[in-house]
């Protein structure tokens, strides 16, 4: 008797559950909120410079990057994971970020390698 007033009590309790009715309402909206910027070129010293930095990154590195991400910008900041050099890539935690799409990358301390 007993577990079947537990049963009824677990019951009741599902009707408090959190319940997405509109699924992938809130990740619409969030997308409709980011404002679309136009794409910056980078002068010549600004490459060079962001060039240097990456041929001198070891993994492990601690980096603030500011990229091109679809139709604006965005900062990441976390440990480096991958450098591929053959498809100008660099990975930083999980997100992957294309050589050609940072506008600015900052080292901020050395890592454990």
């Amino acid at each position: 008797m007993a577990s079947t007033e537990l049963q009824r009590h677990a019951d009741r309790a599902l009707q408090f559950a959190p319940f997405a009715a509109l699924k992938g309402y809130y990740e619409c909206v969030r997308e409709q909120e980011r404002i679309i910027q136009p794409r910056k070129e980078l002068g010549e010293e600004d490459a060079e410079i962001i060039s240097n930095i990456l041929n001198n990154l070891n993994v492990g590195t601690i980096v603030k990057i500011r990229y091109y991400d679809v139709d604006a910008y965005t900062n990441i900041e976390g440990a480096v994971t991958e450098i591929n050099y053959p498809y100008r890539r660099l990975k930083v935690i999980k997100s992957t970020v294309p050589f050609d799409d940072i506008y600015s990358i900052e080292p901020l301390g050395k890592g454990i390698v």
